[in-house]
């Protein structure tokens, strides 16, 4: 399988993540079907004899073998319809799971309480990163940012600024997951407790440490990682029927509304029909 990905160039990234799904499947001696037939009825055996239940192990096995069917210019059909019966499962589970976390997580009062406490604590990692995921709805690599004080410091494309100015901070996200569907953004932040923050902390990198994930562990509340703020902002948004709100959140982290209702919406319900 590794040498028929060979053939075509992907990113880096998609590279890894392809290579990882290829290893899992190699060690669980799966024959990669290279023949005309697509044999969707092997790969469905495959999945229960492995209890592989969750749909999104499902998809990832199953994604893999249409691209590298397809790059061979091998029949796709019948498994791509396989995988739009996985894909409405896993909308489903995901749905179920939405409403058991509803009880869970902090409400937006109670994250925002504890925000308030770290400014008055003068925690400015803390208060930074969780006022700029609260805000905005971004993912924790948004916030991976270098604090500078004139643009001609801001030299790298591909890193995250906030640039200090006299009376609001500018957030310049030129790395994020869907920028090159969105494009790069930019926000002005004149809240005057999030300008004195900033100023306080001064310039430089805010996580330094090696690996970000380590670096987001010691600043979140109460395990509520970005995912799930970003859940409690929607569910706020929903529970006020605010829809230039949800509008907001989805321009601002860069997630369709569709994409939200499926995977974010903790009061989400179960469609009957999905496709008319």
């Amino acid at each position: 399988m590794n040498s028929i990905l060979a053939k075509k160039a992907f990113s880096a990234n998609t590279t890894n993540v392809y290579l990882g799904v290829i290893k899992r499947l190699d060690k669980l001696n799966f024959k990669f079907p290279k023949s005309k037939p697509e044999r969707v009825d092997y790969l469905k055996k495959f999945y229960e004899d492995n209890k592989f239940e969750k749909p999104s192990t499902r998809l990832n096995m199953l994604n893999i073998v249409i691209v590298l069917r397809t790059i061979e210019e091998l029949p796709t059909d019948k498994l791509k319809e396989y995988r739009d019966e996985l894909t409405k499962e896993r909308v489903q589970t995901n749905i179920k799971t939405l409403n058991k976390l509803k009880d869970n997580i902090m409400s937006v009062d109670e994250f925002d309480e504890s925000l308030f406490k770290s400014f008055e604590n003068k925690d400015h990692k803390r208060f930074i990163s969780n006022y700029l995921m609260r805000t905005f709805g971004s993912r924790s690599m948004d916030i991976d940012v270098m604090i500078v004080k004139n643009k001609s410091d801001m030299t790298d494309d591909k890193q995250n600024y906030l640039l200090i100015g006299k009376k609001k901070i500018t957030w310049f996200r030129n790395t994020y997951k869907t920028v090159k569907k969105y494009g790069p953004q930019k926000h002005e932040i004149d809240d005057p407790e999030f300008v004195k923050s900033v100023k306080e902390y001064g310039t430089g990198k805010l996580f330094t440490e090696k690996l970000l994930s380590n670096g987001i562990k010691k600043v979140i509340y109460n395990g509520m990682v970005e995912s799930n703020i970003f859940k409690m902002l929607i569910a706020e948004a929903y529970d006020k029927k605010d829809t230039a709100e949800i509008n907001r959140l989805s321009k601002s982290r860069g997630t369709s509304v569709p994409v939200i209702k499926d995977f974010y919406d903790l009061n989400a319900k179960p469609e009957i029909i999905r496709d008319i």
